[in-house]
């Protein structure tokens, strides 16, 4: 699949530099001239954004709040590629790009904003490749350890429960210590035997995989897409996976990911997080959006701007941690080759806390909210002191033999509680250190974040007809609902419908016995073990989403005749023997022709 949306000006810049070109061979002197004659494209108006609403053609994908930076005119060409071909960059030798690319966008105007961004099958910016050259680090990792395949150094969303993100060491009070501290130490080596992570977060990439395992990567399952050539955006919805392929814990978040080419080297990166866990304590309150940075050989020099728009260099500004408070910053960093004017540059715009004084204010008052403090801004050199080491000839050596890695992360303070629906944005800005830094500074107002809720009174249904029956679930996460998955079995070609994603992949009970008094007593004792390595899955799609319970009859939404929907289908599993497999509510409606295996939505 190709489409493009043409600028007059490029298009006429491009034939004549062409024409040049074949006739002289001199392209540089040439691009020069041409520079100097002819009008340049349509400048951002920093003061005259407008509010777009990018309506998506997939109901189940149509979730994302209206953008507020919109040029008056088209910016340069957009163009869109499905077909694979190997980027030009260099990874780590061990890892496939066949494996993990998806779609790629490729933005062209002058030479200085110009890019060709890459999207992974899990959600994730895994290339962006600009006049720096490649900004995205090549996943090296040493030899014999874990291999990350595009699911780490990468832009994505990451979402962590700090409550249960590893097993406590200590109890909350102070009996018998000691017999407290075997018990737990049990519990620990038990986990270790079985291979099994207590670590409790969420990529929106992937997975990382063993030196020793039969698996070559593992993607975020991709359960919708779409490319929206209007808008010039890549819209697509994952379910997140816990990154070790062995966990006690289960992944119960959905992310919508879109990535849109505003113009003039503008990306604006949008992301909406839905929590469907089915346990009211398993809170993600530690958020990255975005983790992601940039390739030291291509970007060399990282700076974080002050509230007056001075570039700071992170040493001594950062706290030990690496991180500070984005309102102790302009609301944007910087990445680039030198300190000139026209140095290559790329900008991430992670805002200023827009909303927090009004977030904490209705926290105070008992209405819903989302964010709780102040968010931070993190910044580091992933493994620096190596760089006065083993790889102090970094600049020379090839890009992919060592980390090469500059790590940023925005951790807005905002929560996800089960049930709901959190949404971040935020903006990378691809051009010359001068102009990067006007534009950089002109977005920081429409970074923007906050609560979303679907009214099921109003929201779109998609139809599904199979096994005779014709049923309806609702396209967004309202409330009440669960997601309802199509799956397939493997090796048998089973295909089910149901809310639990892991319901073909093999686990194991492991009966955790912390001491009585433990905080996470509880949670660990109904803990499984997860094996993804043996997950005789192919996730197939949202099949929409479906009512736990049937809808009160004086519902506006309790229209209709309302089915569990093992009463429909003689396929479907019982959920007898799998809590998280629900026999959910669908609205349906009766049909005479019999689909035997086809679905229509």
């Amino acid at each position: 699949m190709k489409s493009c949306l043409r600028s007059q000006w490029v298009s006429i810049r491009c034939m004549l530099l062409a024409l040049v070109v074949a006739c002289c061979g001199v392209a540089d002197s040439v691009s020069a001239q041409l520079d100097e004659t002819l009008p340049g494209p349509p400048q951002l108006r920093n003061r005259q954004w407008t509010t777009q609403s990018l309506r998506s053609v997939e109901p189940k994908l149509d979730v994302f709040p209206a953008s507020t930076v919109v040029t008056e005119s088209v910016s340069g060409e957009t163009r869109f590629e499905s077909k694979y071909s190997p980027s030009p960059s260099v990874w780590d030798d061990r890892i496939d790009e066949a494996a993990v690319f998806q779609v790629e966008m490729q933005h062209q105007q002058t030479p200085s904003d110009s890019f060709q961004l890459r999207m992974g099958k899990g959600g994730q910016i895994y290339s962006l490749r600009g006049p720096f050259g490649e900004s995205v680090p090549p996943s090296w990792r040493s030899p014999g350890g874990k291999l990350s395949p595009w699911n780490d150094e990468v832009w994505q969303f990451v979402a962590v429960c700090t409550q249960y993100n590893g097993i406590q060491t200590q109890a909350s009070n102070r009996g018998q210590p000691e017999q407290r501290s075997t018990e737990v130490e049990a519990v620990q080596n038990r986990l270790k035997e079985l291979g099994l992570s207590d670590t409790f977060f969420v990529h929106n990439s992937g997975a990382y995989i063993p030196d020793s395992s039969e698996l070559k990567s593992l993607y975020c399952p991709l359960l919708a897409y779409e490319v929206d050539e209007d808008a010039r955006a890549i819209r697509m919805l994952n379910w997140g996976l816990v990154p070790q392929i062995r966990s006690v814990h289960r992944s119960p978040l959905l992310y919508y990911t879109q990535i849109r080419d505003v113009g003039d080297g503008v990306i604006e990166m949008t992301w909406v997080v839905h929590n469907f866990s089915q346990r009211e304590d398993v809170v993600f309150d530690h958020l990255n959006a975005p983790w992601g940075g940039t390739r030291i050989s291509s970007l060399p020099l990282r700076y974080v701007s002050s509230p007056e728009g001075a570039l700071l260099e992170r040493e001594g500004f950062l706290s030990e941690y690496g991180t500070v408070n984005v309102r102790e910053t302009a609301g944007w960093n910087l990445s680039c080759q030198s300190d000139a004017d026209d140095s290559p540059s790329l900008a991430l715009v992670y805002g200023r806390d827009k909303h927090l004084e009004r977030e904490l204010e209705r926290k105070a008052n008992g209405e819903a909210y989302c964010q709780f403090t102040h968010s931070l801004y993190r910044d580091w050199r992933a493994n620096e002191p190596l760089y006065k080491t083993t790889w102090k000839d970094w600049a020379t050596r090839p890009e992919n033999s060592f980390r090469n890695y500059d790590v940023c992360e925005i951790i807005p303070k905002l929560r996800i509680v089960p049930g709901s629906t959190i949404w971040f944005r935020s903006y990378l800005v691809v051009g010359e250190k001068a102009a990067t830094m006007k534009r950089a500074e002109s977005l920081v107002d429409h970074v923007d974040y906050g609560l979303l809720n679907f009214n099921a009174s109003e929201c779109p249904m998609t139809t599904v007809t199979r096994e005779g029956a014709t049923f309806q679930l609702f396209a967004k996460p309202v409330s009440g609902a669960l997601p309802v998955f199509e799956i397939e079995q493997a090796e048998t070609g089973q295909r089910i419908f149901t809310p639990d994603p892991y319901y073909f992949v093999e686990s194991e009970s492991l009966d955790l016995n912390l001491p009585s008094r433990h905080p996470q007593r509880d949670y660990f004792a109904d803990a499984r073990g997860y094996f993804l390595d043996r997950n005789h899955s192919k996730w197939k799609r949202l099949v929409g989403y479906a009512m736990v319970k049937r809808p009160a009859a004086d519902l506006l939404i309790a229209k209709g005749n309302w089915e569990r929907l093992s009463t429909l289908l003689d396929s479907q599993p019982t959920s007898s023997d799998n809590e998280y497999h629900r026999d959910v509510w669908v609205r349906t409606e009766h049909t005479e022709s019999k689909v035997e295996t086809g679905s229509n939505e």
